[in-house]
């Protein structure tokens, strides 16, 4: 914001009047404490509170709610959250059903007839076949649940890097437990 009022004589004459472009900053100060609360007194992590409550407020600008009396726009704001808080729990739980359909389909295909012992087997012959960083970053990441940057840490390797690592591990350890279970 600050940044935007420094340049205000670097805008083009023609544009409307910055402060017409700005978002009330009184009604954010006044609200945002409450509506982040809220949204995690519902269960929202603090990332998705943050994300919540921004998503909030970019919803009453646009249905041009700001100029609404103080008590009106916190439930405004309290209900749009509350919404998008839905909305995202909605999306999750289909998620969550997608991916126990598929593991289900892939249970009934690959493992059912021996609980699962060919592919724990195959698993851990191709995990034995692991060298160097990409059985240390396998061990410490599934192993010890350690995180991407503790892992980076330990094998003097960025985050991304880590994360590039086991991807690409992971994808040679499926071809390899497909192939030994084909």
């Amino acid at each position: 914001m600050q940044a935007i009022e420094a340049n205000r004589d670097s805008l083009p004459k023609t544009a409307p009047p910055l402060d017409a472009m700005l978002p009330d900053t009184t009604a954010v100060r006044r609200h945002v404490t409450g509506v982040f609360r809220f949204l995690r007194a519902l269960g929202a992590n603090r990332e998705l509170a943050d994300d919540l409550t921004q998503d909030a407020f970019a919803v009453a600008w646009q249905k041009g709610k700001q100029s609404l009396p103080s008590a009106a726009l916190a439930a405004f704001l309290r209900r749009t959250a509350r919404f998008l808080w839905l909305a995202h729990c909605r999306s999750q739980r289909r998620a969550e059903a997608a991916i126990a359909a598929v593991a289900e389909n892939i249970w009934a295909r690959d493992c059912a007839e021996d609980d699962g012992e060919a592919w724990l087997s195959a698993t851990r012959a191709c995990v034995e076949q692991l060298r160097g960083r990409a059985a240390r970053a396998v061990a410490m990441s599934y192993g010890e649940e350690r995180s991407r940057e503790a892992i980076a840490r330990e094998l003097g390797m960025r985050p991304n890097g880590v994360r590039t690592l086991l991807a690409r591990t992971r994808q040679w350890l499926a071809a390899c437990i497909n192939g030994r279970n084909a």
